[in-house]
């Protein structure tokens, strides 16, 4: 564990097999930029593509959530193709979703191969616009909150369009069975949303003028953050916390995100579980319970075929356990950055038993 005042070894040994840890050298942000990039594209081509899918097998005269789809509800709950009673009525705007996002993919593929063989190794070199502004060495904090500043801004400017759809467009409203328009009740309407406000359970929101405002209130909140990240370093008291220096490395901060992702993955593992406002039935099927076999699930309350599951259960078991998986991630690349050697366990085995495992 590092101490203060000792210098954290941010460069550590890595096996051949992980072949992003060539990425960890700052002197080639240029590819460490292409490969977020890609990333992206690669989940916008997955979404593109398995919303043809899914459409070109989706039958209108079924109930959408007996049909194995993942996507299709998603879009049908934010009023895409939906009448009245949540029939659907228009199945070619998911094609032209599915296009816009596999357009959305090539034009990131390209972005990618830019930042990856053409555009600045070392992003220190320069660029257009502020590129500069986001080559970073693992011991600056302030480089490295200026990068989180600006994720935070994104995902805040993504909330407020959210918001702005449901006043302009509209979503489903599972209460009334049509789309419609709603404006946030209150941005204080979050704080009454919790375990001590009895009927105000966050989990089980039920109108879309308090959808709006919790997702008003995310927004401008990540905004804020952005906004302090990008021009406040981190405080002396926090860089002195027994280990959190050592978080400032390759394996801190992948430690840190898969920590995000997983938590943010249990979060809506479990509002899609139990929800049926934001994740409509006539969409998802019914809400669902919890069992256990070799690890927890999600299982159907409703009479389904031999076989079919709903959507709902698809969404939230494969939410949950890519979450845990994220979570292993965490623990590994955490314990990592703090100075915890797996390589070591074979060998420490071999000396405290005698038993040689790597023979």
């Amino acid at each position: 564990m590092a101490t203060k005042g000792t210098k954290v070894d941010t460069s550590p040994e890595y096996p051949w097999y992980q072949g992003n840890s060539r990425l960890t050298d700052t002197s080639v942000s240029g590819k460490w930029l292409a490969a977020h990039i890609l990333q992206i594209g690669l989940i916008m081509f997955w979404v593109g593509f398995n919303t043809f899918s899914e459409n070109q097998a989706f039958d209108p005269t079924l109930p959408m959530y007996e049909q194995g789809l993942v996507l299709i509800p998603h879009l049908a709950a934010e009023g895409f193709g939906i009448g009245p009673g949540g029939v659907v009525n228009n199945t070619f705007v998911y094609t032209q979703i599915g296009a816009v996002h596999m357009v959305a993919s090539f034009v990131l593929f390209a972005g990618a191969y830019f930042h990856s063989k053409i555009g600045p190794t070392d992003l220190a070199e320069g660029g257009r616009g502020t590129t500069e502004n986001f080559a970073f060495q693992w011991d600056e904090e302030k480089k490295l909150g200026y990068i989180l500043g600006n994720h935070l801004l994104f995902i805040g400017f993504a909330s407020l369009l959210f918001v702005a759809w449901i006043q302009i467009h509209g979503i489903y409203d599972p209460t009334v069975g049509e789309v419609r328009t709603a404006a946030p009740s209150s941005i204080l309407n979050v704080f009454k949303y919790g375990w001590s406000t009895p009927g105000y359970n966050p989990f089980f929101v039920n109108n879309l003028e308090d959808i709006a405002s919790g997702h008003l209130f995310i927004g401008l909140f990540d905004i804020a953050g952005g906004l302090w990240h990008i021009n406040v370093a981190p405080f002396k008291w926090e860089r002195n916390l027994g280990s959190r220096e050592a978080l400032y490395s390759p394996d801190g901060l992948l430690g840190a995100s898969l920590g995000g992702v997983a938590l943010m993955g249990f979060i809506s593992t479990y509002f899609c579980v139990v929800n049926t406002f934001a994740y409509p039935i006539e969409f998802y099927g019914a809400a669902l319970e919890v069992k256990f076999g070799i690890a927890p699930y999600f299982a159907d309350t409703a009479d389904l075929a031999d076989g079919v599951f709903s959507s709902r259960a698809w969404l939230a078991n494969i939410t949950y356990y890519l979450a845990f998986y994220c979570l292993q991630g965490h623990l590994f690349h955490t314990l990592r950055a703090m100075g915890f050697k797996f390589e070591n366990i074979p060998a420490v085995i071999a000396r405290d038993t005698g038993v040689d495992l790597a023979a």
